[in-house]
């Protein structure tokens, strides 16, 4: 744990090196209410867990200055890993599942941890504890708030520690080239809690953590429905674009968001009311979806007008000349990208698969480029023609990535279209269950 809070030029390198790579690994990365915070005062930042560690990632890298996490100590059993993660400014918090005589091992993280905050530099912390694909907050653990009455106790109440809730929430937490959402929340501040833990130190840490879940419900999606959470969010995806649409609202990620909230909290609500019936919209949605898996469809195809044949038709042609880039940018990336999917799959937590394919790839595809670069000198060409096709090889790798992409989604609009010309009463039966399911709720 020495000297984990203190500037290191190693790390300041690797940082700015994987921090590239991680806005290249998203197609997009918005930030909301970074403008909250705090400046010039001890920070905790507070996240929900859904991706592994791309979660801690994504608050390091969107903060945008040195981060100590604290992660679960089982990870630091070898040394030589744990001598790693220190130099990634990671500590090792111990749970009851370590084994009871581990848990005074603690006292020493939480030391360091008031070092670090007396030091200026933030903290990150998922106090979830787990990860889940579910989009619901995890009863939060107590450490975070131990935490931060320990730092506050130990400087005599004088530091203004805040809380800093971080909402994340991805289009796909599995896949590369998906949008990343980082909402800050409003800070909360441990110094309104001060009082209550001179006089009772367990009630002050749990209405604290009760507080930051509810700051934290407040920056994510959050569907308290366990029972329908399936439904609801299929739901939300139908209805999500015809919300968006008819308020005038800007297509943009934030307005997505905040749509898809207020339409979880609508259905929630009529459904607690009973005046809509989760199970006739889970059976309609079954229904729904087992006809556009037999035609080989996507609702999204649905929240749109049909392309017609014109726009397709120069869809198509537009494609097809891109097609020699296309197959360049394959060829000079295919073992890289593939190499790191491959493995991912093989996982049992699939809230691992975006890590590994974020980390595998991070080194593979420099070390892949630097082989084909090493065989392009046997070709005697000027050293600017070198430097110009090692360029090519990652911006037409990105280029074929999103272009296959791009080409899966006109494939299914042509499927659309072929579905809406030659068996339009497939196609009319498709759209009026469709509207019978997102009518059940009066959203759009």
């Amino acid at each position: 744990m020495r000297d984990v809070e203190k500037p290191s030029l190693r790390y300041t390198l690797l940082f700015r090196l994987v921090r590239f790579y991680f806005y290249i690994f998203f197609k997009k990365i918005t930030l909301t209410g970074n403008n909250h915070i705090p400046a010039d005062t001890p920070v905790i930042f507070a996240s929900n867990h859904q991706n592994a560690l791309m979660d801690a990632l994504a608050m390091l890298f969107t903060v945008n200055r040195p981060v100590v996490f604290l992660a679960r100590a089982d990870i630091f059993k070898n040394e030589r890993i744990a001598r790693l993660l220190n130099f990634l400014k990671i500590l090792p918090v111990y749970r009851i599942r370590d084994g009871i005589e581990s848990m005074g091992n603690n006292s020493q993280t939480f030391d360091k941890t008031v070092q670090v905050l007396q030091s200026g530099t933030p903290i990150g912390i998922l106090p979830e504890g787990s990860h889940t694909h579910i989009k619901r907050l995890q009863q939060l653990k107590k450490g975070i708030c131990r935490i931060a009455f320990q730092a506050a106790e130990s400087s005599d109440f004088k530091l203004n520690i805040q809380l800093v809730p971080v909402g994340l929430d991805y289009t796909n937490y599995q896949n590369a080239g998906t949008h990343l959402l980082v909402n800050f929340g409003t800070p909360i501040p441990v110094s309104g809690y001060y009082d209550l833990y001179r006089e009772n130190p367990q009630k002050a840490i749990a209405l604290l953590r009760d507080d930051l879940a509810d700051a934290l419900k407040k920056v994510m999606i959050h569907v308290e429905n366990e029972l329908y959470y399936h439904t609801i969010q299929s739901l939300t995806g139908m209805l999500e674009t015809d919300y968006i649409r008819n308020r005038g609202l800007a297509d943009k990620r934030e307005n997505r968001f905040s749509a898809s909230r207020e339409i979880i909290r609508q259905i929630e609500t009529a459904a607690s009311e009973n005046r809509l019936d989760l199970s006739e919209v889970e059976t309609g949605l079954e229904s729904y979806k087992k006809i556009l898996d037999r035609h080989h469809l996507k609702d999204r195809l649905f929240q749109s007008p049909p392309s017609s044949a014109w726009s397709l038709a120069v869809s198509v042609l537009i494609s097809v000349l891109l097609l020699p880039v296309h197959l360049y940018g394959f060829i000079t990336n295919y073992l890289p990208y593939k190499i790191p999917v491959v493995i991912s799959a093989k996982m049992k937590d699939s809230q691992f698969i975006s890590s590994v394919n974020f980390g595998l790839s991070f080194f593979l595809f420099p070390v892949w480029y630097f082989i084909l670069l090493f065989f392009l000198q046997i070709i005697p060409i000027p050293y600017y023609l070198d430097l110009l096709i090692l360029i090519s090889w990652p911006v037409t790798g990105l280029f074929t990535f999103y272009h296959y992409v791009y080409f899966r989604r006109l494939t299914g609009s042509i499927r659309l279209w072929w579905l809406k010309l030659r068996h339009p009463e497939q196609y009319n039966s498709l759209v009026e269950l469709r509207e019978k399911i997102a009518g059940k709720i009066n959203l759009i």
